[in-house]
């Protein structure tokens, strides 16, 4: 009885150890059968990098013409984490032909364009895979993931797609929900297509974003 009890006792601390939520259980339904709002992609990544901070750093590196956040986290193994300014710096060096980095280091930016909005779904996928499933890959890599370069114009497209759907899906190519109002949410909140911003950077979410890449 006294050993039964021991080992109950032992084990505890360990059952309040939750694992961690893959992003249809977060949101509370699977995910890619609903847009999900930038707020709610927000919420996901702050949960992940809450939950996993020796794992994850997540910075908000500017905000949007009406005041979304923009996110970029960086993730890896605990032990890249921890030597992530070598990491860098031994990349830079590749700017002059030198250094001899052992990772690779890899940017993943997701919906540009903002009514192509599935992509910011499958970030919240990948990152999630990342720390579970393909774990093994961050051995060898850190990862820099922008879960969503236009949130103006892809909750312009979410909000208004969330207005018109159908249930059950509606498949007549007729169906208002097939028919994206002018102005889509293509571009940011400027009517500028950012896919075209990276020479000329006359928009923030651009010039925000080119001062991480140049780091």
């Amino acid at each position: 009885m006294k050993l039964t009890l021991r080992i109950t006792l032992l084990f505890i601390p360990f059952l309040g150890l939750a694992q961690l939520k893959s992003p249809s259980e977060f949101l509370g339904y699977e995910l890619g059968t609903q847009f999900t709002r930038h707020h709610e992609v927000v919420d996901y990544y702050q949960y992940l990098a809450k939950a996993e901070p020796k794992r994850m750093k997540l910075i908000e590196y500017g905000k949007t013409n009406e005041r979304r956040p923009l996110l970029l986290a960086t993730i890896s193994t605990e032990e890249n984490m921890q030597n992530l300014d070598q990491i860098r710096e031994e990349h830079m060096k590749g700017i002059h032909g030198e250094g001899s980095p052992d990772k690779a280091i890899v940017w993943l930016s997701y919906n540009v364009h903002g009514n192509e909005s599935v992509s910011t779904e499958a970030s919240m996928q990948t990152i999630y895979d990342l720390f579970t499933s393909k774990k093994a890959y961050l051995e060898n890599i850190v990862v820099l993931i922008d879960p969503c370069i236009n949130p103006d114009g892809r909750d312009r497209y979410v909000n208004w797609y969330n207005q018109f759907k159908n249930s059950p899906n509606q498949v007549d190519t007729q169906s208002k929900e097939h028919h994206e109002n002018w102005w889509s949410g293509r571009s940011n909140h400027y009517m500028f297509d950012l896919n075209r911003d990276w020479a000329w950077l006359t928009q923030v979410e651009s010039q925000q974003r080119l001062k991480q890449f140049n780091q």
